[in-house]
């Protein structure tokens, strides 16, 4: 019998680390590593109890991804599809909030959870360093990535880790460089070597959350003190990279120059900005011609928003080079309401609601504002992005809803403390 439970832990600890670790490398290492944990899930869930103080508020958080899978099923039937096509686009576009519940009693243990977090972290700080090193020497350039896939997170990524560490900083009693060397890393990296303009954007925006959660702590004046000089250092930092003014500058230029485009040559524009403003426009166009309460279903959205963009002037050579067949508007809100309507976009919104009520229920500072910055960091994300639809970045939704949601506790102020006093 501990024999079992010894090879139950070592196999799943091995798996996450895996999977952290293919969130910035390969698709393909995601979905073997996910499989992996569902093989070892039903071992888990003959052990599992809920807690009993949040057990109501799970069983509404598990309704609501289950109301969400039905509506998505519901609206690709009543647009034409046959259920086993429907099933087949549930599993390809809401997968990770199904994973979510399947996976659940795993991480509900909190060694499993904690060190899956600490994985993930570690996996992130390596790459992330990895390819910073990689820009100062000179072996690729500034806003190249080691591989491919790494851009895809790394963004969004580094902005929820860098407020994790902040926090985790802030519970202790004293600066430890174990974190702080973290974060600099992370900020040095962003700014340096991967020049995200999501990961810009996204860490601006939270910094004011950030601070508010936290306004107790940052009501003594150590606090305030360490604040004003982080912030001090950020702007500095900002203001004299070069990197950060080129991408905020083409950004700038972007933006203005689709404003100044006519509406034809707005449907062949290339920019990264102009092409998500153009899918904007083009699901405005398609929302106006659907039923607005269920939406043309996930199945039938691709040639129904093809049609939309082509009428408004897209060539076909255009659209197979600049707008992936038109799969994703890159705003998941507009998505959610094209393919679902109004009732999928109220629906996928509970949601992550009630992820928030459940974070308001754990006692440990680290895992209860962590989870809300992560929250808002997704929702404001997915205004240009996708959090769900998309293999790396729903699974690294699914991933950090179950740390710090599925245990009772993640501990970590206490395990920091632990560890300072140990040394």
């Amino acid at each position: 019998m501990a024999f079992g439970l010894k090879f139950r832990n070592l196999y799943t600890k091995a798996v996450l680390l895996a999977l952290a670790a293919a969130l910035l490398t390969t698709v393909a290492g995601i979905n073997i590593s996910v499989l992996l944990l569902l093989l070892i899930s039903p071992w888990f869930w003959k052990e599992f109890n809920f807690h009993s103080l949040d057990k109501k508020l799970v069983f509404q958080f598990f309704a609501l991804i289950a109301a969400l899978c039905s509506w998505d099923i519901a609206t690709n039937v009543a647009a034409g599809a046959g259920l086993g096509k429907s099933l087949a686009a549930l599993q390809h576009d809401l997968r990770p909030f199904i994973f979510v519940v399947l996976l659940w009693p795993i991480f509900a243990s909190e060694k499993l959870a904690r060190y899956a977090l600490w994985a993930l972290i570690t996996v992130l700080v390596v790459i992330a360093g990895a390819n910073l090193a990689a820009t100062i020497l000179g072996f690729i350039q500034s806003g190249k990535y080691l591989w491919y896939t790494m851009h895809h997170l790394h963004g969004q990524m580094s902005v929820g880790v860098i407020f994790i560490l902040a926090q985790m900083l802030l519970s202790r009693t004293r600066a430890s460089w174990q974190l702080i060397l973290p974060i600099v890393v992370l900020i040095a990296s962003m700014l340096l070597a991967n020049e995200r303009r999501a990961g810009y954007f996204l860490l601006i925006a939270g910094l004011p959350l950030w601070v508010y959660l936290n306004r107790e702590k940052f009501s003594v004046k150590q606090y305030r003190w360490w604040l004003f000089a982080v912030a001090v250092v950020l702007v500095g930092v900002a203001a004299s990279s070069s990197i950060f003014q080129a991408r905020v500058s083409i950004l700038t230029h972007e933006i203005s120059q689709y404003i100044s485009l006519t509406p034809q040559q707005r449907a062949g524009v290339t920019t990264s900005a102009g092409i998500r403003l153009q899918f904007y426009t083009s699901i405005w166009e398609l929302l106006n011609i659907q039923n607005w309460w269920i939406g043309v279903g996930s199945i039938n959205f691709g040639a129904a928003f093809a049609a939309v963009n082509y009428k408004l002037g897209t060539t076909p050579e255009q659209a197979s080079v600049y707008f992936a067949n038109f799969q994703n508007p890159h705003n998941e809100y507009l998505f959610m309401l094209a393919t679902k309507g109004v009732i999928g976009l109220v629906l996928y919104a509970a949601i992550f609601i009630q992820a928030c009520r459940l974070a308001t229920l754990k006692n440990d500072p680290v895992q209860r504002l962590g989870l809300l910055m992560f929250i808002f960091l997704f929702m404001l994300s997915i205004t240009f992005n996708s959090m769900v639809i998309d293999m790396e970045e729903g699974h690294f939704m699914m991933l950090v809803l179950l740390i710090f949601l599925a245990p009772k506790s993640l501990v970590m102020h206490q395990v920091a403390s632990t560890n300072q006093g140990e040394k």
